[in-house]
């Protein structure tokens, strides 16, 4: 059971003590700008905080890992109770590479954008080990895409607030202005059209396949201009300590790097064996240990994106099949059937119909 950080007499320390029990977690860098938004639409930032379970002092204490399901349930209380749909785009303004905290060092270390963003990305799980991202150049265009794994919570003001994140990131990060082609969300818009489409400068999509920000691919080649080499060594030494320190087995890495692939289109056993540096045959060696395979992997990656995709977006169901790579919808049928008891369209007319009356 994941403990609440709620109780009003622990002090620092044993904040840090619980923080590292919580399995899905994020940093508390994560709440910047919660705060500052709050006063402008009457909220009461620390109200909102013990609400879901989480003590107030967190948004003090920078440095305290926090139950992820816990902290989306607190952005989506604060959107529904200060009437704020675009609650995630609000709070952006206050977070750019520096709620990276030590990933963010990172950026010292790159000849140019593009190393800087994989080497965020390879890193990020000392942020966070739930958010899962992937960076995509196809022809002229690039994109950074994010997808979170399955909760039993909504997503969607973290998701807002990740992917405008992204943007402060990239720009910061490239020291420059970038010019977006598109911004796309899986989830539905609810009257954040206007606020995406100002805070990114370019069209938004709601209810598409994916949660993504594209632009041009020759951006990633910028040089950066600012190269502590001589720190480098500790840079590495002190996030390689970070990631193990992060506890993820087998399972959780190689379900991180499934969904990272999936999004991509490119998942195969051996793609994922090379990226964690593991042989294809030791690789199922080790997920047969912690009792699941790497099919297993792929299926439930597919079983919650798919009722991600029914339920949250408006997509076709045919493309829904091929976005989850399957050939044939009647397929795709019979699987997301056997997986939820229900057809595709029985769970996206109910998930309708459960909106309508919200």
């Amino acid at each position: 059971m994941v403990p609440h950080l709620c109780d009003n007499d622990f002090g620092s320390g044993q904040m840090r003590w619980r923080a590292q029990l919580v399995r899905q977690y994020i940093q508390s860098q994560a709440l910047t700008g919660l705060a500052e938004v709050a006063p402008r639409w009457k909220g009461d930032a620390s109200a909102a905080l013990k609400q879901v379970g989480l003590d107030p002092k967190l948004m003090r204490d920078r440095e305290v890992r926090i139950d992820f399901s816990q902290y989306c349930e607190l952005l989506e209380y604060c959107a529904e109770h200060w009437n704020l749909p675009d609650l995630g785009f609000r709070m952006a303004p206050y977070q750019h590479l520096e709620i990276l905290g030590p990933v963010a060092l990172v950026t010292r270390m790159e000849a140019n954008l593009r190393d800087a963003v994989q080497a965020i990305l390879r890193n990020l799980v000392v942020y966070t080990n739930i958010l899962v991202t992937a960076m995509e150049e196809q022809e002229d265009v690039a994109a950074i895409v994010l997808s979170v794994q399955h909760q039993a919570v909504p997503t969607r003001q973290y998701m807002f607030l990740a992917l405008a994140v992204a943007k402060n990131v990239l720009e910061q990060a490239a020291r420059t202005p970038i010019r977006f082609l598109e911004a796309s969300f899986s989830e539905i818009d609810s009257g954040t059209g206007r606020t995406a489409e100002a805070w990114f400068g370019c069209p938004v999509r709601f209810g598409a396949a994916r949660t993504a920000l594209y632009f041009d691919r020759a951006v990633l080649d910028l040089q950066l201009e600012r190269r502590d080499a001589a720190y480098h060594s500790i840079i590495q030494r002190y996030l390689s300590t970070a990631r193990d320190e992060a506890g993820l087995n087998i399972t959780d890495r190689a379900r991180n790097e499934v969904a990272r692939q999936m999004e991509l289109a490119i998942c195969t056993l051996e793609s994922v064996a090379h990226a964690l540096r593991i042989e294809p045959r030791g690789l199922q060696r080790r997920l047969k240990a912690e009792g699941t395979s790497f099919r297993d992997l792929v299926d439930h990656w597919r079983r919650d994106r798919a009722m991600s995709l029914v339920t949250m977006t408006r997509m076709p169901l045919s493309d829904v099949a091929d976005a989850l790579g399957y050939a044939h919808q009647a397929v795709f049928t019979r699987a997301f059937s056997r997986w939820h008891g229900n057809t595709p369209l029985a769970c996206r007319q109910k998930a309708t119909g459960a909106e309508r009356r919200a």
